[in-house]
């Protein structure tokens, strides 16, 4: 199974699934800034049973009921998984607690069996004496320091997503659910975003609250907007 996580939905990438707060079509969703959430409790369910003892004790103490809670993903987004490939997407890299993912990304590289494909992670096995290790093959050691997860942020009011493909989105338009319509009251064709005017273009297959625009950012691209009718 080839799993995407960060990628918008709507990029043209070749994926089974997709996971991201933007719902499109049948993909998987969570809430904005869950990246790190969502990918430790993918890394406990593939890895718990083979992975060290410190990152056993690691994922005990871990609130699972919390961060399933708090990210809106859940033990049945877990079921449709099954281990391949994962593309890792600009959103992941973006995230403040990057260096924490790639922890889970490498417990999911080393004992999941999973390829992590778009991002460069550490190597954490390392041979017990590097000196002999010259010479034959020796024991290798794990030395893995996860950090505790942080308390996810929220999003309220008007959020959109910034999107840099120009083949997804066009710069004078918003791309929206009839929900983002109905939750921004949007009552025109046109709109401004932040004192832009886009044009509305409404996307059957796209659910949810999040709007769709143009826009270089090289911060998580999850921003919260004010948005008027025209």
């Amino acid at each position: 199974m080839v799993i995407s996580i960060g990628n918008l939905p709507l990029k043209k990438i070749d994926a089974d699934v997709f996971l991201h707060p933007v719902k499109y079509k049948d993909s998987i969703t969570y809430e904005p800034m869950a990246e790190e959430a969502v990918i430790a409790l993918i890394a406990k369910h593939f890895t718990y049973d083979k992975a060290p003892e410190k990152v056993k004790e690691y994922f005990d103490e871990m609130d699972e009921g919390y961060l399933f809670g708090e990210s809106n993903f859940d033990e049945f987004d877990l079921e449709k998984l099954d281990t391949g490939k994962i593309i890792i997407g600009k959103d992941v890299l973006t995230h403040p607690k990057i260096e924490n993912i790639k922890k889970f990304l490498c417990l999911l590289r080393d004992f999941g069996g999973f390829e992590i494909e778009g991002i460069e992670l550490p190597v954490f096995f390392e041979p017990s004496d590097p000196v002999l290790a010259e010479i034959v093959e020796v024991e290798k050691a794990y030395e893995i320091e996860l950090d505790e997860i942080d308390e996810l942020d929220t999003f309220d009011g008007s959020v959109v997503y910034c999107c840099s493909d120009r083949f997804v989105v066009k710069e004078d338009e918003i791309l929206a659910s009839q929900q983002f319509v109905i939750a921004n009251k949007i009552r025109s064709l046109e709109v401004e975003v932040d004192e832009e005017v886009k044009k509305l273009k409404k996307i059957k297959e796209l659910k949810g609250t999040f709007g769709i625009i143009y826009k270089q950012t090289d911060d998580y691209p999850f921003k919260r907007v004010k948005i008027r009718s025209l």
